[in-house]
């Protein structure tokens, strides 16, 4: 998330990530728009398609968006953790106690997010984050060598493959019809409660099955291991100064592009032709399943090398406008949960399943373009955001003035 924003620091700051982050949280908002922030089992198939518009926008949503931005998003929290870390060492202040501390911090604040949004990925960085503090003095080499088996979901592959094999025999097949069942029923549970007002099933739901099927999306999908793969890469990234504006810099990221590019468009061409579900059932759907899996992180790496050249090149331009709403990150991600709770749930004006994914993403993106024009004025006035304020205070047990 935003680790090194929210402690005092005399090390100027790295204006990119800050538009990296921004840029994350606008493909973070647009893949939970596409659902009308359900964040959950849908009630039925082609959920909010009501035309050939709401399909080619969904259908674009999971080739480009789905999965892609979370992974920067995640990559970006490893790095901060190097900056904070590099803070702490500088000023000669205890990292793992203080750094264990803040992540405690950053679980509550998830939990009361989570409460309302079950789509919350705070809570599963804060737990992921407390283990990475065990890897922060490994070598370079061997963060990088675990960091990309994780990244590649290896260990996603041979779950699935297991599940595939397993999924031939016919005990398998045949509870499939009553596993069906009970699926659809809480598919339609999960969205009675969201469309109605009732903030206490809502809270009861998000904080007991909720958290359930998160874990278990995280598990199947590959997602858990990817995102702390993700976390050791950008801790590496942290450590050598990757972001830096260097010649050395920018040649590695124009190589990184040029090798991404073409797995990313080999394996978005397979997605079209080979749609699958989280779950593998036969072989050829595993195979299917592992090239979603490399287009995500392919296509992601091509997002990151691409904005930070186009950044580095503009020297800021229109790009770097969008660095106050990713230099105040927590704020705007949980500003956009209130958004999608006020739109679309039962608490606020109801539309889940009203509208189509179309309007539901042109929303999303005007929500988004609000949102860079409030963080640019909030900062005019006060060094961070509320809510990275809070995350200070409590972590440091100071009342710190935010004013300018």
């Amino acid at each position: 998330m935003t680790a090194a924003e929210t402690a005092p620091s005399k090390s100027p700051r790295i204006v990119v990530v800050d538009v990296l982050r921004a840029i994350a949280l606008i493909g973070i908002i647009i893949t939970h728009a596409v659902d009308g922030f359900l964040a959950g089992p849908e009630p039925m198939k082609n959920f909010m398609v009501f035309g050939p518009l709401d399909a080619f926008a969904l259908q674009a949503e999971k080739l480009l968006t789905f999965g892609k931005f979370y992974t920067l998003f995640s990559f970006l929290f490893g790095l901060s953790f190097a900056i904070q870390m590099r803070n702490a060492t500088e000023k000669g202040r205890n990292f793992g106690g203080r750094f264990s501390w803040r992540l405690v911090v950053l679980l509550l604040i998830a939990l009361v997010h989570g409460a309302f949004f079950s789509g919350d990925v705070l809570i599963i960085y804060a737990i992921l984050g407390l283990l990475l503090i065990l890897f922060r003095n490994r070598s370079t080499k061997a963060l990088v060598v675990t960091g990309v088996i994780l990244v590649l979901n290896v260990p996603g592959i041979l779950l699935s493959s297991a599940i595939a094999t397993f999924a031939q025999q016919p005990e398998f097949q045949a509870q499939q019809a009553s596993n069906l069942a009970q699926q659809e029923a809480a598919a339609a549970k999960h969205y009675a409660v969201k469309k109605s007002d009732d903030v206490g099933a809502l809270i009861e739901m998000n904080l007991s099955t909720g958290l359930l099927n998160k874990l278990g999306f995280m598990i199947v999908s590959g997602r858990l291991w990817v995102t702390f793969g993700l976390f050791l890469l950008g801790l590496v990234a942290g450590r050598v100064g990757l972001f830096q504006d260097t010649p050395e810099h920018r040649e590695f990221f124009r190589k990184l592009l040029v090798r991404a590019a073409p797995v990313a468009a080999i394996t978005t061409l397979v997605m079209i032709l080979m749609p699958v579900g989280f779950v593998p059932l036969n072989y050829p759907e595993l195979g299917a399943w592992v090239a979603t899996s490399l287009q995500q992180v392919s296509l992601s790496a091509v997002y990151l090398a691409g904005f930070a050249l186009l950044y580095w090149r503009g020297s800021g331009g229109f790009l770097g406008a969008l660095a106050p709403a990713g230099r105040m990150g927590l704020t705007t991600y949980v500003m956009q949960s209130v958004f999608g709770l006020v739109v679309f749930y039962g608490l606020g004006f109801g539309l889940l399943g009203e509208i189509g994914v179309a309007a539901s993403i042109g929303l999303a993106v005007l929500f988004s373009v609000a949102q860079v024009f409030i963080a640019r004025a909030w900062l005019a006035h006060f060094s961070m955001g509320p809510l990275e304020w809070l995350w200070r205070a409590l972590t440091y047990f100071s009342l710190r003035p935010n004013r300018q």
